[in-house]
């Protein structure tokens, strides 16, 4: 499990970066109907990855506090609050990246072809 974790965490931190960064204009095609997506510019991106490392640093303050410290204690109160401030900080971010990505038919998709055809 904790190799599940590392792996997200690093997709998180380098994905949010890479985001951060170059802020690269993208089409995100839709989860059902691929010929529609949101369109990410600039901003949109910058924003999803504000919200990507948001959310590698809440998983390395849990990875740090449940696996390397010695003493495994529940989190403090002001560990709660950092962890919740973290996540809601990574909730606005990617709801306002999806939120300003504009919705429109996606130009990478190419219909499937008939089988008889």
């Amino acid at each position: 499990m904790r190799s599940l974790q590392v792996v997200m965490l690093t997709l998180c931190l380098v994905g949010g970066l890479y985001l951060l960064i170059h802020a690269p204009a993208f089409v995100m095609p839709a989860q059902w109907d691929p010929s529609l997506g949101r369109s990410f510019d600039a901003l949109a991106s910058r924003l999803l990855g504000g919200g990507l490392l948001a959310l590698a640093a809440a998983g390395a303050g849990y990875m740090k506090a449940m696996y390397y410290a010695l003493p495994r204690r529940l989190p403090g109160p002001a560990a709660q609050r950092r962890y919740f401030l973290l996540l809601v900080t990574a909730l606005v971010l990617i709801g306002a990246a999806l939120q300003r990505a504009e919705t429109g038919p996606n130009p990478e998709y190419r219909p499937p072809m008939r089988a008889g055809s």
